[in-house]
């Protein structure tokens, strides 16, 4: 079994070298909270510190995948693949209540006359997956580790199921609450419960009408797809079919078996390292929506909403919430970084602000700012070109106060 496992940690090893990703694949590999921030670009510092103030147990874990965003037509992905699969069919919709230029002309599904999803626009799926935008206090849930943690329990689960037609009510096929059958889920196949439990709320809303766990859709009856896996299609019936063909496949007859199915399916096909399709896991909401590790990059994705992740972490953070000591629990955040993509950039030695030429705008140079202001040294013509942040000619406390600013990541850049 030891040499088994010896070989397989070689071949993962092998498999992420040849890929070039520099990534974290399990929270047990997860360094120290200075350790992991060290790696990670300067605006994205900035952002981190201010999250780490907030929850101040948390460790945010740098994953590269190195395409380059700004050249992405180069590589097997592009926005527009990333809209179409090998059979275009659409994989990034986007609900109908979207801004405009969020949306394209082409209708992904038909509810009767009405068109309720679009195909998402180039502009839509860029902001939806450029991970700097969601590093809020509410969003960057979405990059939250997906395995089971000792602090998930049955409260926060019925939080999440609150005001909704699974809230305290018990799952059919067991005699078991669905906050219940959840925990009972996560804990044997190591993933969130408040993960599942969201995911069920993206998924079948809070009123529970789809046809998918209905149990009465003709020629599929007693059939549940509870989490709606495979349930792809470009109109509503096709979805529903394919769904159910799916639990038809995985004998899930009652609400108990689909949900109990459906954690075992998230876990093996996506959450888990041991997956057969992308070895390294998908483990945080982000990963499960845009799959930018896979063999074929964006082809391997959990839904086709991309505000998914969006929402799926506002219902995370607030069954979070509800507990009074919530900002210090453990958290591990993955955070994607891809090449060329906006905030990416790097200090090179020499660039305004850089006083000491580390590469680096830190308190050393914050310091010099200081001594030079307060006329302890005096800078030469190169020092106060590069010390004039405020670019005024001159570098006095209004510099200072900009680089302490950058410093303690008040602001991104100057």
């Amino acid at each position: 079994m030891k040499k088994f496992a010896k070989i397989l940690t070689i071949f993962i090893l092998s498999f992420c070298f040849i890929n070039n990703v520099d990534a974290v694949y399990s929270d047990s590999q997860v360094g120290s909270y200075e350790a992991e921030l060290a790696k990670f670009p300067t605006a994205y510092k900035a952002k981190i510190m201010k999250l780490h103030e907030i929850y101040p147990n948390a460790v945010f874990v740098k994953q590269d995948k190195f395409f380059d965003w700004n050249k992405y037509i180069e590589v097997e992905v592009s926005w527009n693949s990333m809209i179409e699969t090998e059979k275009y069919k659409n994989r990034s919709e986007i609900y109908y209540t979207a801004p405009a230029n969020y949306k394209t002309s082409t209708c992904g599904e038909w509810s009767g006359s009405k068109c309720t999803w679009y195909v998402a626009s180039d502009e839509a799926i860029k902001y939806y997956m450029d991970p700097y935008n969601f590093l809020d206090e509410t969003y960057v849930f979405m990059f939250e580790s997906q395995y089971y943690k000792d602090y998930h329990i049955k409260e926060g689960v019925e939080k999440i199921l609150e005001n909704s037609f699974m809230f305290n009510k018990n799952c059919p096929g067991s005699n078991k609450t669905y906050s219940e059958v959840l925990l009972e889920a996560a804990a044997k196949y190591n993933v969130s419960p408040y993960m599942l439990a969201a995911r069920l709320i993206q998924e079948q809303g809070r009123n529970g009408t789809s046809a998918l766990i209905s149990g009465k859709y003709s020629g599929y009856e007693n059939l549940y797809d509870y989490f709606n896996i495979k349930a792809g299609g470009t109109t509503n019936e096709e979805k529903i079919r394919n769904g159910l063909t799916k639990a038809r496949e995985e004998g899930w007859d009652t609400p108990y078996k689909s949900i109990i199915g459906g954690a075992k399916f998230i876990y093996k096909e996506y959450v888990g390292i041991n997956d057969t399709y992308n070895v390294k896991g998908q483990m945080t909401n982000y990963l499960q929506k845009w799959d930018p590790y896979g063999p074929k990059l964006g082809l391997h994705q959990y839904m086709q909403n991309i505000q998914a992740p969006y929402s799926e972490a506002r219902s995370t953070y607030n069954s979070y919430k509800s507990f009074a000591n919530y900002k210090n629990f453990k958290y591990v955040f993955y955070i994607q970084i891809y090449k060329g993509a906006p905030h990416t950039s790097k200090i090179k030695a020499g660039d305004t602000g850089d006083l000491n030429g580390d590469a680096k705008i830190d308190k050393n140079d914050l310091l010099l700012v200081q001594s030079h202001v307060f006329g302890y040294i005096k800078f030469d013509s190169n020092k106060i070109k590069i010390g004039d942040v405020n670019k005024d000619g001159k570098v006095d406390k209004n510099d200072l106060l900009l680089v302490q600013s950058y410093v303690f990541g008040y602001i991104s850049s100057f």
